[in-house]
């Protein structure tokens, strides 16, 4: 299967518009990127060996990221609604989230070359997480596979991998109270948006991303298969109209955080400041994309009420 000529001149001038913006400090997201992030790897242009390499890079960042904040940890998340929900991202969760088609790799026609150039034995078992690490430890081997343009066999898509890899990098600060939170209906955005939306998340997770064409980052979450008490990262979006995510929904705000590994728990409560910087955040989504939301602080602030009735009588036995 040979690539259609349109292709590769996009590609090349993908590639001559991403060495000038190295060049010049700015590397941003661009709808070229976007629109490529929905299609299969022998769908896309190659883009270029430094872009490719820069995508590696993005992903070791990404497995570094998870091995320090993740691994082996489950965090737990009380919202202003009273609502507590238990989070962890997990090794079988991180190839889908992170843009690699685990299972298009592991599929017939491509089981052998993915073996082969991944360096597993005829009968190993592949892991997705053992691929992901795979993938860096021979990122020349896989850079030259793809770089043919009649190869109908590429095991990346390079726009998917730089898109959800800047994702994940984002949505690792927990601790920092810079995310909001959204109670998700899909009903809701599908009969509003007239659209299908596939993922089945009930939850987004957000936060700023710094871009200009996508300014917020969203993980979409949902109930383990495997454990029904804690939620997993299901997608990674990087969404232009992400209003509609937030129109009719419910929006909450994060008050407290609790970090759990097998050796010590750790506990975050948001500051006075933080929770105001993410209302903040709400109020100028809603005016600027002119949706309706309903952010609920109910019991926040009824915490709050009483902490100020406790404070209020230890003030007056002491005087």
């Amino acid at each position: 299967m040979q690539i259609p000529v349109f292709l590769l001149i996009i590609a090349f001038f993908l590639n001559l518009w991403y060495n000038m913006q190295v060049l010049t400090g700015v590397v941003m997201i661009s709808n070229v990127e976007l629109q490529y992030v929905g299609q299969t790897a022998q769908n896309v242009p190659y883009p270029g060996r430094e872009y490719a390499l820069d995508v590696m890079q993005k992903l070791d960042d990404a497995i570094k990221i998870y091995k320090n904040k993740y691994e082996n940890k489950f965090y737990s998340l009380i919202l202003s609604n009273g609502e507590e929900i238990h989070f962890a991202v997990k090794e079988k969760n991180l190839a889908h989230i992170l843009g690699v088609d685990y299972k298009g790799l592991i599929s017939d026609n491509m089981v052998d070359l993915t073996k082969s150039l991944l360096g597993f034995a005829e009968n190993e078992r592949v892991s997705s997480y053992e691929v992901l690490l795979r993938l860096l430890e021979n990122a020349d081997t896989v850079l030259k596979n793809d770089s043919f343009s009649t190869n109908p066999r590429k095991l990346l898509n390079y726009y998917k991998l730089m898109v959800k890899c800047t994702s994940f990098s984002k949505l690792s600060n927990f601790e920092e109270f810079n995310f909001g939170f959204i109670n998700f209906d899909k009903d809701v955005y599908q009969n509003i948006n007239q659209c299908k939306f596939a993922p089945t998340a009930e939850k987004f997770i957000f936060t700023a991303s710094d871009e200009a064409l996508v300014p917020y980052c969203m993980m979409g979450i949902v109930l383990d298969n495997e454990d029904n008490t804690i939620y997993v990262p299901q997608t990674l979006m990087a969404p232009v109209y992400y209003g509609s995510f937030m129109n009719n929904q419910e929006l909450l705000v994060p008050v407290q955080l609790l970090i759990n590994n097998a050796y010590n728990l750790s506990k975050h409560v948001a500051k006075p400041e933080e929770k105001l910087r993410i209302l903040n955040m709400y109020r100028s989504i809603i005016s600027q994309c002119g949706i309706m939301s309903s952010i609920n602080i109910y019991n926040d602030y009824e915490s709050i009420l009483r902490q100020n009735a406790i404070d209020e009588k230890a003030k007056q036995y002491t005087r």
